[in-house]
């Protein structure tokens, strides 16, 4: 897969340990253990930096996040269907639950993150990394995956029913029970012990 672009990451200001509305947010900041809350919805986030920072509101449907990183922050039950991601990360962050329903990415790479339960379901996913996150019982349905990896991640119960997995590799990933649609599995690599999870799915019996 061709290199993720990265972020901007040329602040001209940080603010740290201050409350803020994220209408006030101005491009090149950094915000360090602050309190973010919204009053009036905002559609656009461009060149910001999230560090340990705790938001007051969930609701981020159609919203368009260009060059942002998002650090160590509780993301948890979030909804941001139907938004835009475009040259962003997130590290080791929780987001446990959120949802991105019919989002689109492009660079995005999510590192070291708490993503369990979480649902990408009819989004589109092109040059994005998963690495080292916790994806167990994560809803990827009916996605299209384009320059997609995943590296070290746990898959355990992962839904990929209706997605297209051809080129996907998850052979450097761990589960016991995954989710797929057998017709739609052909192209994807898996370690010889991770075969007999979709043998189940193909009806195929394995002895001894």
């Amino acid at each position: 897969m061709d290199k993720i672009m990265e972020p901007s990451k040329k602040y001209s200001q940080t603010i740290q340990n201050d409350s803020i509305m994220l209408e006030e947010i101005e491009e090149n900041t950094h915000l360090i253990d602050c309190e973010v809350d919204c009053r009036f919805g905002r559609k656009q986030l461009q060149e910001v930096q999230f560090e340990n920072c705790q938001f007051l509101t969930s609701d981020y449907t159609q919203t368009e996040f260009l060059d942002i990183i998002f650090k160590k922050c509780d993301l948890s039950n979030f909804d941001f269907n139907k938004s835009i991601f475009y040259r962003c990360q997130f590290q080791a962050c929780k987001l446990i639950g959120s949802q991105f329903i019919g989002s689109k990415f492009k660079n995005v790479f999510w590192q070291d993150c708490l993503m369990n339960y979480s649902i990408f379901s009819e989004s589109k996913l092109n040059q994005v990394c998963f690495e080292g996150n916790q994806l167990e019982e994560a809803f990827f349905q009916d996605v299209r995956f384009d320059k997609v990896e995943f590296l070290k991640c746990n898959l355990q119960l992962a839904d990929f029913t209706e997605s297209n997995l051809n080129r996907l590799d998850f052979s450097t990933c761990d589960f016991i029970d995954i989710k797929l649609s057998p017709n739609l599995a052909k192209g994807l690599s898996i370690r010889f012990d991770q075969a007999a999870a979709i043998a189940i799915m193909l009806g195929v019996t394995i002895k001894n």
